[in-house]
């Protein structure tokens, strides 16, 4: 195996995972699968993960990074009370670059342990935040909490029921919907009000 081969590998096996994953629960996914799918012998696995579940954590992690990211985004994008295509589109190619994730993620039922991790990385990085702004609101942990499960709440609507809205078009739909509260609440949170 080259160079150029070794650093796709990883990848590659993560792509065989992942499309096995959203087929069927991960406890039933057995690593020969994974190589066979793959086109590697079972060895090679073993070169990168140490199991299935390792697999899952690291495509995880990556995942939770871009939405960081992607919140990040999302949150100065509605802060801003105006529609910013540039943003916007920002947005919509980092959704895409991880829809194949997302749509497993936030949709399969065996995995409750990524919706909670992400709300809790999404409520920590808001609650940081408020720290930072000296945000001295007795009560912004629920203010967080009920924007966090709001926009993600619409976040799994979306993704369950099909997608029938396009990303742009779901991005504007959340800033309608969520409005003028999710702006003052941003505003609390980053000491802007």
């Amino acid at each position: 195996m080259n160079n150029k081969n070794k650093l796709k590998t990883p990848e590659i096996l993560k792509d065989a995972f992942w499309k096995l994953y959203s087929e069927k629960e991960i406890s039933k996914i057995r690593i020969s699968e994974i190589t066979n799918l793959a086109g590697y012998n079972r060895g090679v696995f073993y070169l990168y993960f140490k199991n299935i579940y390792e697999i899952f954590d690291v495509i995880e992690k990556e995942v939770m990074l871009e939405i960081k990211e992607m919140s990040q985004l999302i949150q100065a994008f509605i802060i801003d009370e105006t529609y910013n295509q540039e943003k916007l589109s920002v947005i919509i190619d980092n959704y895409k670059k991880n829809e194949k994730y997302l749509r497993v993620l936030f949709t399969k039922n065996d995995n409750p342990r990524f919706m909670m991790r992400m709300k809790k990385m999404l409520k920590d990085n808001l609650i940081n935040e408020a720290k930072k702004a000296n945000c001295h609101n007795e009560n912004i942990e629920y203010y967080i909490e009920y924007y966090v499960s709001g926009v993600v709440s619409l976040l799994i609507h979306w993704f369950i029921y099909g997608s029938k809205l396009s990303v742009d078009e779901f991005s504007k739909l959340v800033v309608e919907i969520t409005g003028l509260e999710s702006v003052k609440i941003l505003k609390l949170i980053y000491g802007k009000d």
